[in-house]
This record gives C-alpha cells, structure tokens and sequence, in this order.
C-alpha cells in the first residue's frame, strides 16, 4: 500500500473544470490521494450544457491505462464517462489483464446533469454486461438506474428495487443517488448483508455541476487508502456535501468547491495555530463560519479548536557543558538551539524524546527525566513544550536529521538561541548556577 493512495481515473474531460476528470483529480487530491488520468472522451461542455462530445480511440485509451500500470499497480480504479461499446471493452480488458483484485468504482455516466447525452445508444447493455461483475461499487443516479434497469426509478421503494436488480447483475455493492426525488435527497447503499439509507437535505438551492464524479471518485480514494466499502461511502459523502456547502456560481450553472480557497502562505503564521483551519465542518460538512474564540459550524454548531502543537526540548548536560545544535533547516535555518523536535501522531512526550535525540544526535536515551513545561509561539504557531533532561546515554554525538553541526558549549559561552523558550531556559539554568 502507497502511503499516498493512486487512484486510475478514466472517463472524459469538463472544460467547466467541475465534471469529469476535472472533478476526479482534484477530489482525489483533496482527499490526500494522488489521481493519475485515462482519457476516454473530450467534451465540449460548460457549467450549465453540453454542445457536443469527441471519443478517444479505444487503443489510446488502452495505452494510456497500459503505461499508468507500468509505472506501478494503482490501490483503485474509478471509470466515469466511457462513451462507446468499444471503450467499455478496453476497460473490462485492462481490469482483468493489469488490474485484478484492485478496487473498482463504476460510475455509469450515460447522462449529464443538464440532460444532455454522454453515451453512444444502448451502452447500458455493454456497461451491464462487461463491467458491472467487475465493480466493488456502482454509483448510478436515478436515471441511469432506469436505464441499467429498464424500469422506473423515482421512489424510495423502487430505489430499493433498483438496488438489488443493479447486485444481481453482479456488481458488489450500489450507491444509488437519490439527488433527484422529490423533496429532500437520499441516497441508498446496497451490498451483501447491508442495506443503509444516507438522508440529506438541499444545501444548496441550484443543481451542482459534477457532484456525482466527485462523489465516486472520493469513494475511489477512500477504497484504495485501505476503507472497506460502507466506510468509503460515508466519507465521500461527507466530502461532497463539503464541496457543495462550497460551491461557486459561473455565469450558467454553478461548480463544487473541491478545495478550501488558497493562497500564499503568509510570512508570518498567526498566533492560535500553524493548522490552517479547514473551510468545511468535519462532522456534517457545513461551513465553518469564523468566530471567537474557535471556529463554529453554522449548521451543527461544533466548535473546532485550535490547538497548540507539542514539542520537546532536550538538555544533554556533560559537566558545565550543554550539547547545543545548529539547525540544518528552516526555520531559523543556520541558527542555534537545544535539541528537540515536535511530537509525532500516537506517540507520548517522552518518546518523542527519545526519538529526537536519536535522530538528530545520533545519542540513546538510557534515562530521561521531565524538568517542566512552557509554550512559544514560532514560525509554526502556538507551541507547547516539554523540557527533558538525558540523564543517561549512550553513543557519540553525530548531527543528522535538521541539525548540521553539535558542538559541547559551556553554559556562560552559550550565544543567544534561535527561539524565545530556549532563551528562557538557558537564562534559568544560568541563574541556577549562580
């Protein structure tokens, strides 16, 4: 497993920059992944209707998906608009020569969400035939249900319907999108042993252009970082109720914001936290409105706090004499300090220690001990820090990690330190020694 999940996208490109492969690279991003793209059609479309649309060979389709494949087995496969019999054939012949066992998300696209035709006629039959078996998940909309289905789809109960005709044709699991009921949406997730309704609401008034490629692709993602098929979906669904909350309007129809906006890193972080704070809520994908003293979610009212990061110091004391570092990187690249570093994802203070002593001084922590706590605020924003004394080691000091050079200084002969806590520290171990 990459520790960046790569997702195969195929399907056709949106200028719009909303639907499409668009649509697909940029959720997959946003969701940490790393999208690569099979071109299948090119569409001459906006965010409001299709004009027209060009397919792509079947044989530069298949090179495309080839040398992807080469480069690595991807951990999902999401396919979108296919366009022709002849591309769902390439398609069904690179799952099984390259890609067996790897997660595949089938989104039928037959039909744009402005009506318009994305699909040679009678493709369902070749996608119900060749591709459906094949599929860890199918995302139809209700009017791809009908087609796949051949009966109508436009109740809860015929949704339910749908679902279990979709699985009997061989697909593992369905989503099947319920954004065009009457009334407030819902979508139904079918597969072996579950059956779950995920109810939502309109968050927006106007229909949004390529919330369904957004939807399957994120469930790409999630599938190919490792999710099983229920979890994938509740989380893509939250992720595209995030990119509708933040939506924008193009002057004929109206685009998801698949990313927070942008922009350059100021030069100076603020003092609450290095974290940007996310745009979206993270339980309910409402937007986060800013207020005081933590940001709040409009719509379910959580509270997102901002809070410091941990970090540790380390005093290796040999007689009179401290090992200082000079820092090897940013920030304060060049300049002085004690040791330490910041405190990883599931692991305590102390064994951060250990660990930041090893990696930058190349020493082993025998014994430490806590002498106290502070907090600064850096480069990074808000810190809080630990101070550790190494009472006992073992090893010869060699820099390494973000540290250049390691030289044994005499407290009195000690320059000022890169940053405010170390300065604190050095001028409370000085008026100890005095």
């Amino acid at each position: 497993m990459n520790s960046r999940p790569i997702i195969l996208h195929a399907g056709g490109t949106d200028p719009s920059g909303g639907a499409g492969l668009a649509a697909d690279l940029k959720s997959t991003a946003a969701l940490g992944g790393h999208g690569c793209l099979a071109v299948t059609a090119v569409t001459v479309q906006n965010s409001g209707r299709v004009e027209s649309w060009i397919p792509v060979s079947p044989e530069a389709t298949a090179a495309q998906i080839r040398m992807i494949c080469e480069d690595g087995t991807p951990d999902a496969v999401k396919s979108g608009m296919l366009g022709s019999p002849e591309t769902v054939e390439i398609i069904a012949d690179s799952l099984n020569k390259y890609l067996e066992g790897i997660p595949y998300v089938l989104d039928p696209v037959m039909v744009a969400g402005s009506g318009d035709g994305l699909a040679s006629e009678g493709l369902e039959k070749y996608i119900a035939g060749l591709l459906l078996p094949r599929s860890t998940l199918v995302t139809p909309n209700l009017d791809e249900a009908e087609a796949l289905t051949g009966r109508e789809v436009r109740t809860g109960e015929q949704m339910e319907d749908a679902a279990k005709r979709i699985m009997d044709m061989g697909a593992e699991a369905v989503l099947l999108k319920g954004g065009h009921l009457k009334g407030e949406p819902a979508d139904l997730l079918m597969l072996k042993g579950v059956k779950r309704w995920f109810p939502g609401s309109r968050i927006v008034p106007e229909n949004v252009h390529g919330t369904g490629c957004t939807l399957a692709a994120s469930a790409a993602t999630f599938l190919g970082a490792g999710y099983d098929t229920e979890k994938a979906v509740e989380k893509a669904l939250i992720y595209v109720k995030s990119a509708i909350a933040g939506s924008f309007s193009r002057k004929l129809g109206t685009l998801p914001g698949h990313f927070p906006p942008m922009g350059p890193l100021p030069v100076k972080t603020n003092n609450s936290s290095f974290y940007h704070t996310p745009r979206f809520c993270p339980g309910c994908g409402g937007e986060l409105a800013d207020a005081e003293p933590h940001p709040l979610c409009s719509r379910c009212g959580l509270v997102f706090y901002r809070n410091p990061l941990p970090a540790v110091i380390l005093l290796i004391r040999q007689g009179n004499r401290y090992l200082i570092a000079k820092r090897a990187a940013p920030p304060a690249k060049g300049e002085l300090c004690f040791p330490g570093g910041f405190v990883d994802l599931r692991e305590s203070p102390d064994e951060a220690a250990a660990r930041e002593l090893k990696e930058e001084t190349g020493l082993k922590a025998l014994k430490l001990s806590l002498k106290g706590s502070d907090k600064d605020i850096t480069d990074y924003g808000s810190v809080v820090l630990y101070t550790f004394n190494v009472d006992k080691w073992e090893g010869s000091p060699e820099p390494a990690d973000d540290v250049s050079e390691l030289q044994w200084m005499e407290l009195e002969s000690i320059p000022s330190l890169a940053f405010g806590a170390h300065n604190r520290i050095l001028h409370c171990l000085r008026r100890k020694e005095d």
